[in-house]
């Protein structure tokens, strides 16, 4: 068990870490990445899909995406030659080339290409508004994504329900979009929860939403959203705080997108300043 307790541990601080691998990092060819606009396979659509796989103690099924490649921490050689020929049949299957692969030191990898600009991405639903001992709920979940990917031509290729004790009951998707030149910028399916409420109608044209999980939870297909939120003493303090944001985002590159000056409820203090205004500000990373 504390194997699979690192193991859990490990997915969390990778979904915020692989979409920066690139395959260079092993030593094999970059792959062409572009915000060019490069139509997807046109899929069959389906508002369904049925488990490709129940993870229980065979977590090592559970593959992280990088730029162009799948890999995943594996103890065993026999666990490998699992996970690969598990993968290398899907990419096959999806027109990816496999170019490379490698297990060593517990850690397994398979690059692909693609000439088509595609990759495949993965969805963790663990962190969405959803009753995890209701099996009803979670396939009902599970149909809501995979028919919002289906309809912006993003096929799902796999789809694993796990069960295992070091994870709160939930699932994985495993879809083909389009690469970007940074993983920032790929128009993929994505959750924005913060822990504060969201504007929604500031971002209604800006991604596609997909599911308002709570007022404080998005999920959406789009490039990489970015919120913050600031105290400030009355408007003008406001409105300054709004400015200097929008310089910082432009001193790095990234875009802004809109934001919301809220009066607070009660105001907050804190030592001799007394803050009574929210501002809430959006942009893409």
């Amino acid at each position: 068990m504390k194997k699979i307790f690192i193991t859990a541990l490990a997915f969390t601080a990778l979904n915020a870490y692989s979409q920066n691998l690139n395959t260079a990092d092993f030593g094999v060819l970059n792959l062409k990445n572009s915000d060019m606009e490069i139509p997807l396979t046109s899929y069959v659509k389906t508002d369904s899909l049925e488990y490709s796989m129940n993870i229980n103690s065979n977590v090592h099924f559970l593959a992280q995406t990088g730029k162009s490649v799948l890999f995943a921490f594996i103890d065993k050689e026999e666990q490998y030659k699992e996970f690969y020929a598990f993968w290398s049949k899907i990419l096959s299957e999806n027109d990816f080339k496999i170019v490379s692969s490698e297990y060593k030191d517990g850690f397994a990898k398979i690059n692909y290409e693609s000439d088509k600009g595609l990759v495949i991405r993965n969805f963790w639903a663990d962190k969405m508004d959803y009753d995890a001992k209701n099996e009803v709920e979670i396939s009902k979940l599970k149909n809501e994504l995979v028919s919002a990917l289906s309809q912006k031509g993003m096929k799902t290729v796999s789809v694993m329900r796990v069960n295992n004790d070091a994870f709160r009951p939930t699932f994985v998707l495993y879809y083909i979009a389009r690469s970007a030149s940074a993983p920032e910028k790929e128009k993929i399916l994505r959750q924005l929860k913060k822990g504060e409420d969201i504007d929604f109608e500031l971002l209604a044209d800006k991604v596609d939403f997909v599911k308002k999980d709570s007022s404080f939870s998005l999920v959406y297909i789009g490039k990489e959203l970015g919120f913050v939120s600031k105290l400030a003493t009355d408007e003008t303090a406001a409105l300054k705080k709004i400015e200097e944001y929008k310089k910082f985002l432009s001193e790095n590159k990234k875009e802004f997108i809109a934001s919301k000056i809220k009066l607070m409820d009660e105001p907050f203090v804190s030592g001799e300043n007394t803050f009574n205004y929210l501002v809430n500000i959006y942009f893409f990373q």
